[in-house]
């Protein structure tokens, strides 16, 4: 039953704001719950199953959008041009005005000038999204899905992270990562199937691809890599650095680098172009006067080789 006598109303900058309360959902439209009652803004509590409504429409045919579901906390000068459907907040009819990477975009927690701020020694971050899937077949789950087109020139990065460790007194952190993912078989039980022929299946912390489809065009000097690494420290680094930190554990590694193409090969191992190849670690000229004191196993095809090295 709609409580239509007495609505609750409270005073604000501009008049009177009213709230109503019915068991169930409202219904939209000119036969619709408070037609004729409801003013544009007014507020409807479905306290059966403790959810909020808005009168986003007129008065003749109110249209009632839910704006919270039960036990959230109203945020104040909260601002939604989207749709929220269930469980389900929809931001599909949403145009993005953005002024920069301060700009509203859909959803900003603070500015790269005031970001917010944690002193708490916990790892509360930003969100947390935890789920479970106990479906059987050949399709997977997605945590988080990014998918970011262009038909202009401006480029695009479908998900981006800036680490920056600030001013300090101290020492400073031990970590600065800018992601982290990690792949487990978790338990004493857990199990991972054979590739059974699957070239996309199999236990990685990260796949990195590029491609393309036929008739697609990378122009002469453009250039295409699965990864790009990158070092920069104008800094003093009196520890170690590498452009790639590579660690093992548990049981020994078949190798450092596999390789296998469903094409035609790689053309070189290694490509030093004229800005590296008379550069540290090249060195022109034959190893003298060493000796032929280690070798680097490879393995091809089955077949163990080495390639010798030499103590200078």
């Amino acid at each position: 039953m709609v409580n239509i006598g007495t609505p609750v109303e409270s005073p604000n900058a501009i008049g009177l704001r009213r709230s109503f309360r019915k068991s169930g959902a409202p219904v939209d439209g000119t036969s619709g719950t408070l037609v004729g009652v409801a003013e544009p803004g007014d507020i409807l509590i479905d306290y059966t199953n403790t959810k909020l409504y808005v009168n986003a429409n007129t008065k003749a045919s109110p249209t009632w959008s839910q704006i919270l579901t039960g036990g959230v906390a109203f945020a104040e000068d909260l601002d939604f041009s989207g749709a929220y459907t269930e469980d389900v907040i929809d931001f599909s009819g949403v145009t993005i005005n953005s002024t920069g990477s301060n700009g509203p975009g859909l959803i900003r927690a603070g500015t790269y000038a005031t970001p917010i701020a944690n002193a708490d020694e916990d790892q509360s971050g930003f969100m947390r999204l935890y789920g479970e899937t106990s479906a059987n077949g050949s399709s997977y789950d997605r945590g988080i899905f990014v998918c970011l087109k262009t038909t202009g020139l401006k480029g695009i990065f479908p998900i981006a992270g800036l680490a920056e460790v600030l001013a300090q007194s101290g020492a400073g952190p031990s970590k600065a990562q800018a992601a982290q993912f990690i792949t487990m078989l978790q338990e004493a039980t857990s199990k991972l199937a054979t590739l059974g022929g699957d070239a996309t299946a199999g236990m990685y912390a990260a796949w990195l691809k590029v491609g393309s489809v036929s008739g697609a065009v990378a122009s002469a000097g453009s250039r295409v890599a699965a990864v790009w690494l990158d070092n920069q420290m104008n800094g003093t680094v009196s520890g170690e650095e590498y452009a790639a930190f590579i660690t093992c554990g548990g049981s020994k590694v078949d190798a450092v680098f596999g390789f296998e193409t469903t094409s035609s090969g790689w053309t070189s191992l290694f490509y030093f172009d004229e800005t590296a190849y008379d550069q540290d670690p090249v060195v022109s000229g034959d190893a003298t006067g060493g000796n032929k004191d280690y070798h680097l196993r490879v393995n091809l095809n089955g077949t163990m080789y080495g390639i010798q090295l030499y103590a200078l």
